[in-house]
């Protein structure tokens, strides 16, 4: 039996008043639609439907479509999902399956990094390190002796004791300890430290 034929059988006993799903498991056991299937026919039918057959979906979205959604995206790559579906006019689903299956994109945090640099700060690293290159190959032997590295960090006055450092043994009965909330303080020094050799 066909779903249109399950379709019409459902139809019968809602139009005659009878329990649909106790009959139709009754009578059709295992093949029967599921119950879902069943309560949302019953509604259907309830309501005043007439058709036994599915409703027509809509195609696939036109090739204009998919290129209003790339310049879209494109122009603002921080996008949403349905801030897309505003701009558009199709489905949250459509949209996805555009930009998943037919773009293959998707969407990926930022990477993250220590310090941004910007243009003339990479310039001047690039030609620090062909100085560097240079001084190798002039005398490769002793080169290593001759570098100062540095580093520097901003140090507070007061760190607050982290949640493992406060832990400490406790018996059953003990009352838990107490924590009050503390930050660090807002006054740091900058500590620079030199590495030679």
């Amino acid at each position: 039996m066909d779903k249109v034929e399950y379709r019409a059988v459902i139809k019968f006993l809602v139009l005659e008043g009878k329990h649909v799903e106790e009959r139709l498991t009754a009578v059709y056991k295992e093949p029967s639609p599921s119950a879902t299937t069943i309560k949302r026919w019953v509604k259907e039918f309830q309501r005043g439907r007439e058709s036994l057959d599915d409703d027509p979906r809509p195609g696939p979205p036109s090739t204009s479509t998919i290129q209003a959604n790339i310049d879209t995206v494109m122009g603002n790559r921080r996008i949403t999902l349905h801030e897309l579906e505003d701009a558009t006019g199709l489905s949250y689903g459509s949209i996805h399956s555009i930009l998943h299956d037919n773009l293959h994109m998707f969407k990926v945090c930022a990477t993250w990094v220590p310090i941004m640099l910007s243009d003339d700060m990479k310039l001047s690293r690039v030609n620090i390190s062909g100085a560097m290159l240079t001084r190798y190959h002039a005398k490769p032997e002793d080169f290593h002796f001759k570098i100062v590295t540095c580093d520097e960090t901003w140090l507070h006055h007061y760190e607050p004791e982290s949640k493992q450092e406060s832990m400490e043994w406790k018996h059953v009965t003990s009352p838990r300890t107490k924590r009050f909330k503390s930050t660090r303080s807002p006054k740091k020094v900058m500590t620079t430290i030199f590495f030679g050799q």
